[in-house]
């Protein structure tokens, strides 16, 4: 139920509408800060497991970022969760960009899905998470953080045999997709 709007009446009569979200969230935006955004799939499923699904949430993401114009500075997709560093949009927040990523990607897997995918209630969890990096070092931290998960969970013996992420562009200049300029 978390992030659903209730109705309820104050003492008075007078209506109230909360959510059911933690009070301590907030996401901030607007000041220019870059995003390190983390999300996942439907019940931590590995729904990004084929390189055919990784590969339509990159070309996605691309699509998306020449859109709304955000500077992406870092990403992967790994098979249940994706992480993204972006900067904010000029036209759109950065929760919407990560809902038109979403939605984008859970429409293309169904409609491409061989292996009962397109019956998934969900295709992602509902919420995300969002840390506000203002601070170089913490742009380079999490640049390896990121670069550092397929290794850390076993899917490769080194970042640059995980071509869904944003290493191959720092390490060689060429990847899948080019990063803005840090």
């Amino acid at each position: 139920m978390g992030g659903l709007p209730f109705a309820g009446l104050a003492k008075g009569g007078s209506p109230l509408l909360f959510t059911l979200m933690p009070t301590n969230l907030r996401r901030v935006t607007g000041h220019g800060d870059f995003h390190f955004i983390t999300f996942c799939c439907y019940q931590r499923r590995a729904l990004l497991a084929s390189p055919q699904a990784r590969n339509f949430a990159v070309q996605i993401l691309a699509e998306v970022r020449a859109k709304y114009g955000f500077a992406l500075l870092g990403y992967v997709i790994m098979p249940e969760h994706v992480h993204f560093l972006i900067g904010e949009s000029p036209t759109l927040f950065p929760a919407a960009v990560v809902q038109v990523f979403k939605q984008r990607v859970s429409r293309t897997m169904r409609a491409q899905s061989t292996n009962g995918n397109a019956q998934l209630r969900q295709f992602w969890q509902r919420r995300y998470y969002d840390f506000n990096v203002y601070k170089r070092e913490k742009v380079k931290e999490k640049l390896q953080y990121m670069h550092a998960n397929p290794v850390a969970e076993k899917l490769v013996a080194h970042p640059r045999d995980w071509p869904w992420s944003s290493w191959s562009f720092y390490a060689t200049g060429k990847g899948l997709l080019k990063m803005n300029a840090i």
